[in-house]
């Protein structure tokens, strides 16, 4: 509190506990805004959208991202259609991603 910010009586106490309160309900307004941003950037959609704009330029990574899409739909219908669970199913997705990857890229780590 600076020198000119004295309190010296009832009335200037109440006028700065006004002007404290319009300040703290401005606050309020910006935090509440930054939030309700921060909650939309973290929508999925919005996720999706931001990462496919990136590989719009690019047409066979556009490619693959839409095949990669429509197998993971596939295989997640498949599965659920089988009755196996959400946790069963990422599980076996990843499982089938990583021996892809080994067998495509690395297939020297395979023992005969």
């Amino acid at each position: 509190m600076s020198q000119a910010d004295t309190i010296t009586n009832d009335i200037e106490l109440h006028k700065r506990i006004m002007k404290l309160n319009y300040h703290k309900a401005e606050q309020e307004i910006v935090i509440k805004r930054h939030v309700q941003e921060l909650i939309y950037s973290m929508h999925p959609s919005v996720i999706f959208e931001k990462f496919a704009s990136k590989f719009s330029r690019d047409t066979k990574a556009t490619h693959n991202v839409k095949s990669v899409a429509l197998n993971v739909g596939k295989d997640f219908l498949i599965n659920k259609l089988f009755g196996r669970s959400i946790k069963g199913f990422l599980s076996s997705l990843l499982m089938r991603k990583a021996s892809d990857y080994i067998i495509n890229n690395r297939p020297e780590t395979i023992d005969d």
